[in-house]
């Protein structure tokens, strides 16, 4: 903001509680030698919603404490019905130099409405709900397990296991932190199985079955020969 400037100003935009969009309108205006007045009013209807009172150094360092401005909650919007809720503003950070206004820095927690589009999970586990404009919005954090003993895990139907008295305490965790590493997005886990151990064991047990087959053949052969001997 600069003080040669007698009344200056810039808007915003703010979002009702059905997600339509709102101008309010900022005015500055230089009251006294470092000192302005901040007016917040909504545009169509053009009510005052807040005001503040900005004072300033000899060097244009903000004086005022607490430098926010909260805005009083507008009913029954005409065309709508909707409720604009009360927003506090942070003019913390307002100076007073010799250079012309630039509002910078600014930052807003609001957004219209918009469609989901998806799913995002980083690398610390966290599931966002992407919606079709890219914001993010956090919803729940996977967490991870540890234990001891996984082979003695008890199996449970649906693919899932329970602690066991032989597999150990399971300790929980998330990604990131101690030894649970990172969660890879979108990655297809391999099958962590030794090929050419697991065609072998296959091998071996059908050659066992093989095997055993023929033993239960020659014993009902042998009794086959038993019976015919006795007729």
């Amino acid at each position: 903001m600069s003080d040669p400037r007698e009344i200056t100003g810039l808007s915003l935009i703010a979002y009702d509680s059905q997600g339509n969009t709102r101008i309010l309108d900022f005015n500055y205006e230089k009251t006294a030698a470092n000192a302005w007045s901040v007016e917040i009013v909504d545009r169509d209807t053009a009510t005052t919603l807040g005001t503040i009172a900005l004072a300033f150094d000899a060097s244009g360092v903000l004086t005022t404490s607490p430098a926010t401005i909260t805005t009083t909650t507008m009913t029954n919007l005409a065309g709508t019905g909707a409720t604009l809720n009360a927003i506090t503003f942070d003019v913390a950070n307002t100076t007073q130099l010799g250079y012309k206004f630039n509002p910078d820095g600014g930052g807003i927690d609001g957004n219209a409405p918009s469609k989901v589009a998806g799913f995002q999970i980083d690398d610390d586990g966290v599931v966002y709900v992407k919606y079709e404009n890219n914001k993010l919005d956090p919803r729940y954090r996977i967490a991870l397990a540890n234990v001891q003993s996984p082979d003695n895990l008890i199996p449970q139907s649906g693919n899932v296991y329970s602690q066991g008295t032989d597999s150990g305490v399971i300790v929980t965790g998330f990604a990131g932190s101690g030894d649970f590493g990172t969660i890879i997005s979108g990655a297809l886990e391999n099958s962590n199985v030794d090929i050419a151990e697991e065609l072998t064991a296959m091998i071996e047990s059908q050659r066992s079955y093989t095997a055993n087959s023929k033993v239960f053949q020659t014993g009902a052969d042998l009794l086959d020969v038993l019976v015919n001997l006795k007729r």
